[in-house]
């Protein structure tokens, strides 16, 4: 599939792979494609050995001592560095110094001021914007088929704003997606902060509720400046990893019920 978003990153992509670029940090915001393009630049180099490795120390310090140890063509993507540990970070930097041959590393994150100067400064950056509407489209239409249209129908849709959260409206069951059709009665705010939080949190069967598409939701539904700044503001600092999902939906009702 060729998405408009991508196309420029791609075309960058194809340039360092020509260059055997051994470090790479893709960025772009949540379910923008960032994976998928490691992936491809996996392909670039004609390398088959691809692995996720998580922002942890440990996880880190094992993928490159096996590379190293085995001696052979490999790309590690380590997803997510900047909602990782700091001292993740760190043990990725001693590799960058001096990398061995075959060995490719891409890092990708959602908030570069979060990923220290010196691998910024040791990597080559690709930046991914958002999907446009008619990626989306071409993406669900081609993952889900025919579900498309039923699912393009549902009042939730109108929140999608990533590749992530086609997904995640096409995995949820038919009492999930009822689920949004509730809110409306809890945007009125009239219950305290801690029970709003929770009910915004949480489905009927207590799992929990993809944040982001519930407060864009609120949005929609309510679509004051007032709520929408507050909304706005909410996601960005949910993806740049600076409040933890649940303090997000606490930080977002106690504004909307006292703040305006």
């Amino acid at each position: 599939m060729n998405f408009k978003c991508q196309e420029e990153p791609i075309h960058e992509l194809e340039k360092l792979a020509n260059a055997r670029r051994q470090s790479l940090i893709i960025e772009g915001g949540r379910g923008s494609g960032k994976s998928y393009l490691a992936r491809q630049y996996a392909k670039m180099l004609d390398i088959l050995d691809f692995q996720f490795v998580d922002p942890k120390v440990d996880a880190i310090r094992q993928s490159i001592e096996e590379c190293i140890k085995f001696n052979q063509s490999v790309v590690l993507c380590i997803e997510n560095l900047d909602l990782g540990v700091q001292s993740a970070s760190y043990a990725l930097l001693k590799f960058l110094e001096e990398p061995p041959a075959g060995v490719y590393i891409i890092v990708t994150c959602r908030n570069i001021q979060m990923i220290p100067d010196t691998i910024i400064s040791r990597s080559s950056v690709v930046t991914l914007n958002p999907p446009i509407d008619s990626d989306i489209e071409l993406y669900a239409r081609d993952k889900y088929g025919s579900r498309y249209d039923e699912l393009s129908r549902t009042q939730l849709w109108s929140c999608v704003r990533a590749f992530q959260d086609v997904d995640t409206v096409a995995s949820l069951s038919p009492d999930k997606l009822a689920y949004f059709k509730s809110l409306p009665d809890m945007c009125k705010f009239n219950d305290s902060v801690s029970n709003i939080v929770w009910k915004l949190g949480h489905f009927d069967d207590n799992t929990e509720t993809p944040v982001e598409l519930v407060i864009r939701f609120v949005m929609n539904y309510i679509h004051t400046p007032f709520i929408e700044r507050c909304g706005i503001e909410c996601i960005r600092d949910l993806n740049q990893g600076r409040i933890a999902s649940h303090a997000i939906l606490a930080k977002f009702a106690f504004n909307a019920k006292y703040c305006e």
